[in-house]
């Protein structure tokens, strides 16, 4: 074997050992990219990526595969995206348990940092306070006022969700106890609020559009720190109680640890170029969604804001799954 042949052999083996990708960089992608979803199908998640999936095959110049691997609070598809070649050819779209789990979970499967690196947190879809329309809470004060007269019940979408950390940093500012209720999902939690079985809900805002434009139930304020697209009149709890207040169901999209910078950087710009699609925006406006589109670096400034925020509230509050 001549120095060059032995050279390149020895790279090679060196990129399998190490577990980095042995296919260079600079030629991806040259197969088609499956991008996980940790969640099941129908889903604000679920529905991001599938909106995402034609632009991106498009702007990458192969296909995007969407597969769900949903359950145990997404660190099924998680932990199957973690221990992927880090290649670019496995990503993971997921959301805000991503970032609740590493407190309220032990052990964890993986390492929510150090197992992930951030490509683009693509959106953020608010939380909504929501009550019955005949319901004496119509703003933030008279919620602190029923409060300090009767225990509040307030149902979540489960424990350890934005929509539950919303409802304990309310009560936390405001000074206040309430009772929290968690339910297998949104949709069980609506239809308690609806039937009267709690005082407010905390509430994705695609679940409970249509049933506050038909007056069924009354919106108050949304969680996220921007107003929302699909509800512009409603204020901002930040607004409303002058102090940081950010709590959202949003999606980004990550690749297993040591994935090379240059594909990182190729889908980033994929990504966002996807985003700025005009069918992509239609959706997520659909959705009630913000579009960030966001650099890696942001993402993971992000992620990290999101742990330690989750690790407050859960030690706080007391939280257990």
């Amino acid at each position: 074997m001549d120095r060059r042949r032995f050279m390149s052999a020895s790279v090679g083996a060196g990129a399998v050992l190490s577990g980095w990708p042995v296919l260079s960089a600079t030629r991806y992608p040259v197969k088609p990219v499956s991008l996980v979803v940790a969640f099941a199908p129908g889903g604000g998640t679920d529905a991001l990526a599938r909106a995402l999936a034609v632009p991106l095959s498009q702007n990458l110049g192969q296909p995007v595969v969407v597969e769900n691997k949903a359950g145990a609070g997404a660190l099924i598809g998680s932990e199957f995206v973690a221990k992927a070649m880090p290649d670019g050819y496995t990503l993971l779209a997921t959301s805000a348990p991503h970032a609740s789990n590493p407190s309220l979970i032990s052990p964890m499967p993986f390492d929510t940092i150090k197992d992930f690196a951030p490509i683009c947190l693509a959106a953020k879809s608010p939380f909504v306070l929501t009550v019955l329309p005949e319901s004496p809470i119509q703003n933030y004060q008279d919620l602190i006022t029923q409060a300090k007269l009767k225990k509040l019940t307030y149902g979540s979408s489960g424990n350890g969700t934005n929509d539950h950390f919303s409802g304990e940093m309310v009560s936390y500012l405001a000074g206040i106890s309430m009772t929290h209720i968690p339910y297998k999902g949104t949709g069980p939690a609506v239809r308690d609020l609806l039937g009267g079985h709690l005082d407010l809900m905390f509430a994705n805002i695609i679940a409970v559009a249509s049933l506050v434009q038909a007056g069924k139930l009354r919106a108050i304020a949304v969680t996220t720190a921007e107003r929302s697209s699909l509800m512009p009149e409603l204020p901002t709890m930040q607004e409303i109680v002058k102090q940081p207040f950010d709590f959202s169901a949003w999606t980004g999209i990550l690749a297993p640890a040591r994935t090379a910078s240059e594909v990182i950087e190729r889908l980033n710009a994929g990504i966002r170029e996807a985003l700025a699609t005009a069918a992509v925006q239609k959706t997520m406006a659909a959705l009630g969604a913000n579009i960030v589109a966001d650099r890696p670096e942001q993402f993971a400034q992000f992620i990290q804001q999101e742990i330690e925020k989750g690790k407050a509230i859960v030690k706080s509050a007391s939280i257990k799954l």
